[in-house]
Formats: C-alpha cells, structure tokens, sequence
C-alpha cells in the first residue's frame, strides 16, 4: 500500500483503538487499582514466510508475556486453566510480548498484561475460512477460560 493509504489506516484504526484503550486503562487505575489488559489474537497452524522459526511445533495456545506486566501468578493461572479446558499451551511461542499502553509500559506496575493467542485451526478451516464442526464447543471453553483468567484472584 501506499505511504498514504497506510497513514489513512493508522489513523483511522490503530490511532483511536489505542487511545480507547490507554483512557480505558487510566480509568481502571485511576483510584490505585490494578488492570488486566487481554490481548487476544489469532495465529496460523503453519508458519508465516517472515517468521524466523518455521520448525516449532505449534500449540494450540500461545500466551505472550512481558517481563515487567506479567506477574507469574498470571502466567501459571492462564496456562493451568487452558490445560485444565484440555489445550495444550506455550509460553511466549510462537509469539512473544504483551500490549501495554506506551505510557504505562515499564512505569506502572498496576498494568498488567497478558497476551492470548489462538491457532487458527481451533475455530477455523484455514483454508476456506468456514467455522469448523466444534465451533460453538471451542468458543464456549475459550471464552470460560478467558473469564477464569479476567476472574484471577489479584485482578
């Protein structure tokens, strides 16, 4: 795309997502209280050209943590309660990382942080785009997981 066109679209999506959510997030910590910021993406069963390790054995879910935002406690309760759905899990693979608000990032600890990726193939056929046959199981144990984590016992 053009110089442009790629300025049009950052400044009509990227730009306000992100000011919704460091107001979102100032308000939540406002008065001393932590927030959980959730990230959750979507990954492909088979690696893209530009990632630099094609070899992995990709797991159905990848949570992406930051040293600073992702306390353990929210690591080991999100990994247990996706194992405990039946997912298999990895840590920061293929994908690493946690969006934070860049005037929080690395200045306040009340932010935390977890990044929750999905591989694709859990709700998807990759190649047609159609929902696959457990659909509506998979979306009912991955939005109670996420509850559980939201739920934790610090947030």
């Amino acid at each position: 795309i053009s110089s442009i066109e790629r300025k049009q679209l950052i400044d009509s999506y990227y730009r306000p997502h992100h000011d919704r959510l460091t107001k979102a997030v100032r308000e939540a910590v406002h008065n001393g209280e932590q927030c959980l910021v959730l990230d959750c993406h979507s990954f492909p069963s088979k690696a893209l050209p530009y990632e630099l390790d094609n070899s992995l054995d990709r797991l159905e879910i990848c949570l992406g943590t930051d040293e600073f935002h992702t306390p353990d406690w929210i690591t080991d309760l999100a990994a247990r309660t996706f194992q405990d759905a039946g997912f298999n899990v990895a840590i920061n693979e293929p994908f690493a990382g946690a969006l934070v608000p860049s005037v929080c990032y690395q200045s306040d600890d009340r932010v935390l942080a977890l990044m929750i990726e999905l591989r694709r193939d859990l709700y998807m056929d990759e190649a047609t785009g159609e929902k696959v046959a457990d659909f509506l199981e998979s979306r009912q144990k991955l939005r109670a997981c996420i509850g559980k984590i939201a739920s934790g016992p610090n947030v």
